[in-house]
């Protein structure tokens, strides 16, 4: 049966942006209720060694929360 899915781990991927290597910058476990009892999440934040591109990201990042505070504010004074 082929592999489903793309051979290259994600942390061995370039970054998207700027085609510099990546890093693993934090991994954490969450766990989750469901009906069937608990399901475990590994998550994992990879971030650009490349520090002018991750600063452009991690501001787009913050711009786009602001965004989103700011519908989230109107939304419930329009209710």
């Amino acid at each position: 049966m082929p592999k489903i899915g793309n051979s290259i781990p994600r942390s061995e991927m370039p970054c998207d942006r700027c085609g510099s290597k990546r890093k693993v910058a934090k991994t954490w476990t969450e766990k989750i209720k469901n009906t069937g009892g608990f399901m475990t999440l590994q998550h994992t934040q990879l971030i650009c060694t490349n520090k002018q591109c991750q600063a452009a990201f991690d501001k787009i990042i913050a711009d786009d929360a602001q965004k989103r505070e700011k519908l989230k504010l109107a939304k419930a004074k329009n209710a």
